[in-house]
């Protein structure tokens, strides 16, 4: 059973939220209440001071924010002294019982809600004053179930005879198909909803990546902002580069020193981050004369040999010349430094830090540096070992 490898972000969902709210109705309508940026609600069942602990999802991990008690029949309210971005957000209720919201200063979540005695999650609960918040609490109540069978199903494997764990493992097959049909149903019916990344926590990046690709792509713009937008992309990030570049690099095709590729052949793409955190690709160079450069900042050569490519960048990207620097540095400030002092301008930059364990330089075989390739309009690679001079001629002949 691979499938279920839970990651930090599945914890947030999975063993810390799985707040399953059972909607019966829910208030959408005005933008503005009176009471904007307080979270509310009433929860029957607690001793009068439980505490009710709000949280925020910030790079990667959850932040406390605020703080409130139940009163002697159950009320709470929190308001706080930072106003909410927009995002996913978690209370925290007695310790044990978080209920996962999608709101911002603008809203004013209530939450009426019975605390049960027999499992860890909320249910047939109520959220009126956050649409998202509702939408998303809609989604758990119907695979949150499913998850929580899949979860003991795996606790008990430990229990049964080799026979027993054949037919145990064939239902939780089952269960796993069930919430990837539920997540897959729930990102189709809600294309554009912020709730639709929390679907995509239950799904393999791998098997399910139009999925990914789909959701983000839908929230490029209304959500791109939000912590929790931006870690999926990441993610999603990472697993297009490794399935575009493999760890390892493929056989070499011949025995030529210094990089397994030549005239002729067509470059291998690249996806990678540059100093800003974007990705950048070298395929969305295509159409352009690229020099793809494989550098370091310390790299003597490489640092005397910079003056030159700047010299070729500036006098014919105009004319339809990119440069493409691919960085072996395992220092993000040294490497941003000499960026910097070497006046290297062009925007494609990009470095994993792995220094000589770089993605791109293994899958292309380069066993030295300084290196550059030069990869016509066609994404077909015109000449390598292009240095000083050498740079200069060739591009004369293209840009004649």
């Amino acid at each position: 059973m691979t499938r279920m490898k839970f990651t930090p972000l599945s914890i947030l969902f999975i063993t810390i939220a799985t707040g399953i709210l059972n909607i019966g109705c829910a208030d959408f309508g005005n933008n503005s209440p009176e009471n904007a940026g307080t979270i509310s609600g009433n929860l029957t069942g607690l001793d009068v001071g439980a505490s009710v602990i709000l949280r925020s999802f910030k790079n990667g991990s959850l932040v406390k924010v605020a703080e409130g008690k139940t009163t002697e029949n159950g009320d709470f309210s929190i308001t706080p002294e930072v106003p909410l971005e927009r995002g996913f957000h978690q209370l925290i209720i007695n310790k044990g019982w978080p209920v996962v919201l999608i709101t911002d200063s603008t809203e004013a979540p209530n939450i009426q809600a019975t605390i049960p005695l027999d499992n860890k999650y909320l249910t047939e609960a109520l959220i009126e004053g956050s649409k998202e918040s509702s939408l998303l609490a809609k989604y758990y109540a119907s695979v949150m179930p499913l998850q929580d069978s899949l979860l003991k199903s795996q606790a008990a494997l430990r229990t049964l005879s080799n026979e027993q764990k054949t037919e145990a493992n064939k239902a939780m097959k089952m269960l796993i198909a069930e919430i990837d049909k539920t997540s897959l149903s729930f990102i189709k019916q809600n294309e554009g909803h912020p709730a639709t990344l929390a679907a995509l926590e239950q799904l393999n990046i791998e098997t399910h990546a139009t999925a990914f690709k789909s959701v983000l792509k839908s929230l490029s713009t209304s959500f791109s902002d939000s912590d929790y937008y931006t870690m999926f992309k990441k993610k999603y990030d990472a697993s297009t580069t490794a399935r575009t570049i493999p760890n390892q690099p493929p056989p070499k095709k011949t025995n030529r020193k210094n990089g397994q590729y030549a005239a002729g052949d067509e470059a291998l793409d690249i996806v990678m981050a540059d100093p800003d955190g974007n990705v950048r690709k070298l395929s969305d160079l295509r159409g352009k004369v690229v020099l793809l450069d494989f550098w370091a900042s310390w790299c003597g050569p490489c640092r005397r040999e910079n003056p030159a490519v700047v010299k070729a960048y500036e006098k014919y990207n105009s004319q339809g010349f990119e440069v493409f620097s691919v960085s072996l540095d395992s220092n993000a400030d040294k490497w941003k430094n000499a960026i910097e002092k070497d006046g290297l301008v062009w925007p494609y930059h990009v470095c994993d830090l792995k220094g000589w364990g770089n993605a791109a330089s293994r899958a292309y075989g380069i066993s030295s540096i300084p290196h550059a390739l030069l990869v016509g309009r066609d994404g077909v690679i015109i000449e390598t070992h292009l240095r000083g001079r050498a740079l200069e001629t060739e591009l004369e002949k293209l840009f004649k």
